[in-house]
């Protein structure tokens, strides 16, 4: 993501969309009476009689509704303003938002968080991407790790011979051919995704054995970073997460610190230690100055905008953050959560209230 132009004083950023990434940000960030402004599309008449044909014009909206979708963002509302005459202002239309889309945002008050999750967008794009594996002998699953969770993209999985005296010849040559065709595909992943790290981890021997294997692929060996895991498919990729490997190979990995803050949070909570969690007791502590970090679920967030019962939790973050503490937004696209999404609030406390 881009800013291309801010003015604080108007509430207004415009921004173009590079990944899907940003359009996920997009869809927590662009709320109802929100105004927007794009470029689009619409079939327009200069008359009732005659046949409307579809033609590309700027239109700014008042936002109504807004809809994530596989690879695009929709956002309904009620035109306002626009730049063919012959568009009604007060008529509904929709504005699709893709990778290369450029749309100005204009909200009456923009929200600590959100404009971090923005910049944090902004400062991602300089990031370089990252593939996780996790595998054992026969099995691995490969993901993309992206802003908004992990997109899991191919497994492989072959049936290898046991290991037994009288087939240790077919026993090895099976297992080095796997990591050939592993190495093959983590490869080929790679270059079809324009990704320039991979954070590998392998139950047992693997990751040592696969070293050789490297040897014959120069240019993944320079990509990969190797680690050793319990376990292969995806519980493996998360446990790759929570032992803290991508952030040895990425720093600043959105993932990794939500899944760290999370991690931190259930931990203090099982020790009945310095976390509290709950919408009360979460804003009892903020008003008492005790939250050092606030953690919400982005989908309890949606969910209270849905039932038009945001506010309060609005005001809580916002008196959070004048409060000096840290607000941060969990994603539920990922293991630790989806597994904090069931307690939607809670707060990493300085003292106990």
């Amino acid at each position: 993501m881009k800013i291309i132009f801010e003015d604080k004083k108007e509430g207004i950023l415009k921004l173009k969309v590079d990944t899907l990434d940003d359009i996920w940000i997009l869809s927590r960030i662009i709320d109802k009476n929100d105004e927007i402004e794009s470029e689009t599309t619409r079939i327009v008449k200069k008359t009732d009689e005659q046949e409307g044909k579809r033609v590309k014009l700027k239109v700014k909206l008042k936002v109504e509704k807004v809809e994530f979708q596989k690879n695009m963002l929709r956002v309904l509302g009620t035109i306002i303003e626009s730049s063919n005459p012959n568009v009604p202002h007060g008529s509904f239309h929709t504005v699709t938002v893709e990778r290369g889309s450029v749309v100005l945002i204009k909200k009456e008050n923009w929200q600590g968080w959100q404009i971090k999750r923005i910049k944090d967008a902004v400062e991602s794009t300089k990031k370089p991407k990252l593939i996780l594996c996790a595998a054992d002998y026969g099995d691995a699953t490969i993901a993309l790790l992206k802003e908004f969770g992990i997109e899991y993209i191919s497994d492989l999985s072959k049936s290898l011979p046991g290991k037994k005296k009288e087939t240790q010849k077919l026993y090895e040559k099976s297992r080095e051919e796997f990591l050939v065709e592993l190495a093959k595909l983590l490869e080929e992943t790679a270059k079809n995704n324009n990704v320039n790290k991979i954070v590998f981890g392998g139950v047992g021997f693997l990751s040592e054995n696969l070293k050789k294997t490297l040897e014959k692929f120069p240019e993944l060996k320079k990509k990969i970073h190797l680690f050793k895991i319990s376990t292969h498919g995806k519980t493996g990729i998360n446990e790759l997460i929570k032992r803290g490997a991508v952030e040895k190979v990425m720093q600043g990995s959105r993932i990794s610190e939500e899944t760290r803050l999370v991690e931190k949070f259930f931990e203090e909570v099982s020790k009945d230690g310095l976390a509290t969690y709950g919408i009360n007791e979460v804003k009892r502590a903020v008003e008492y100055g005790a939250v050092e970090t606030l953690l919400v679920s982005d989908d309890y967030i949606e969910k209270l905008k849905e039932e038009n019962k945001f506010d309060e939790l609005n005001k809580i973050m916002d008196d959070a953050e004048k409060n000096g503490a840290k607000v941060v937004i969990i994603s539920k696209e990922h293991e630790s959560g989806e597994r904090f999404a069931e307690m939607q609030i809670g707060a990493l406390l300085r003292f106990r209230v």
